[in-house]
């Protein structure tokens, strides 16, 4: 079942809640332990490709551990590994996992792909942790949904000043280590945030010390 969009003026008005609900946004805020509750072979494939800096890979997975599809690609800062559309019947309701060099939460590829398979639920691993999307009850929302909706996040002024008042902010450049790697992952969880709520998903995600 395909999700539904919510109303323009609803998904505004959640934006709006999402950008202002906190001056400065707690990256990672990364404390939902849950998503390391899935089958050993799982978390231990993840475990094999987090660190991994030039190459993506990719399994899909049933909910019991089984391996049902492996795929690979060269890294060079947006490639992104391609799943064929011949695995989609026996990848519906299965569980897809990779890795991103970046350290950054899900691209829009990779929710595309979500919706296109109908997975049960997209998880993406980096140095950092595990960030984790599943849909509610309405399903996922139709590819081109989620596209535009994620270009309206990407693209809107305030999601913009947000991040400005995020890397100027005295907490950031305390905190931070590696600025750009950091607000990189920041932009791309907060818009991951905003896009689950816009449509009723379940976006979760934890730091792998929490294990």
């Amino acid at each position: 079942m395909r999700g539904k969009n919510l109303p323009q003026n609803q998904a505004g008005k959640v934006e709006s809640k999402c950008l202002y609900s906190a001056k400065i946004y707690d990256n990672p805020n990364m404390t939902a332990p849950q998503v390391f509750c899935r089958h050993p072979d799982i978390i231990r494939f993840e475990r094999e490709i987090r660190n991994i800096n030039d190459w993506e890979f990719a399994g899909i997975f049933t909910s019991q551990g089984e391996l049902l599809h492996r795929y690979s690609g060269r890294y060079n800062g947006t490639l992104h590994v391609e799943i064929p559309d011949a695995d989609r019947l026996d990848s519906q309701h299965q569980i897809l996992t990779h890795n991103h060099p970046s350290d950054t939460s899900f691209s829009l590829p990779d929710l595309k792909t979500a919706s296109r398979f109908n997975l049960a639920e997209v998880r993406v691993v980096g140095e950092t942790g595990v960030f984790s999307m599943k849909p509610f009850q309405n399903g996922w929302p139709d590819p081109d949904m989620i596209e535009r909706r994620y270009q309206e996040i990407n693209s809107n002024p305030e999601f913009g000043s947000r991040m400005i008042d995020i890397e100027y902010s005295t907490e950031f450049l305390a905190q931070t280590k590696y600025p750009y790697k950091d607000l990189l992952r920041i932009r791309s969880d907060l818009l991951c945030h905003l896009l689950a709520k816009s449509f009723g998903l379940i976006y979760e995600e934890a730091r792998w010390e929490m294990i």
